[in-house]
């Protein structure tokens, strides 16, 4: 196979285990990121779009870690001026850190009513860690 027989290939791939899946949800276009540590996290923020509603979401089972101390590694800082929902299960520590970085936010527990409660009327970026992520795979029935 080519390099370019190769490239078309990868770019007709649309997600790989939903990572970068841009699907829809109650009329709003979504598209889930997943993140999986502070370096991931940091693409992840560099990767949402300006103009779109945020969606942070973070559980802390065994496949995440149980310890989100991990938060604080991440700069939520490039967030400012801009709104972001904090959801998933640990949504009180994502919170926290929003509101230290400077980030409007609010808090909602369910992932559902996290994707309608982004700012706008538009599309929405989810980004997540896994369990998160797989939960928001569901939500979007993409499982």
């Amino acid at each position: 196979m080519s390099a370019t027989d190769a490239l078309q290939a990868m770019a007709a791939i649309p997600s790989v285990e939903g990572r970068y899946l841009q699907t829809s949800f109650s009329g709003r276009p979504v598209r889930l990121l997943l993140a999986k540590n502070p370096a991931g996290w940091s693409e992840a923020l560099q990767m949402a779009r300006p103009d779109t509603g945020l969606v942070v979401a973070v559980n802390a089972r065994a496949a995440d870690g149980r310890d989100p101390s991990w938060l604080w590694d991440v700069p939520f800082e490039v967030l400012r001026g801009r709104h972001a929902v904090a959801t998933g299960e640990r949504s009180r520590d994502v919170a926290v850190r929003l509101r230290y970085a400077g980030v409007e936010h609010v808090r909602v527990d369910d992932l559902a009513q996290a994707i309608r409660a982004a700012h706008g009327s538009g599309p929405v970026d989810v980004l997540a860690n896994y369990t998160a992520f797989q939960g928001y795979r569901k939500v979007v029935r993409d499982a």
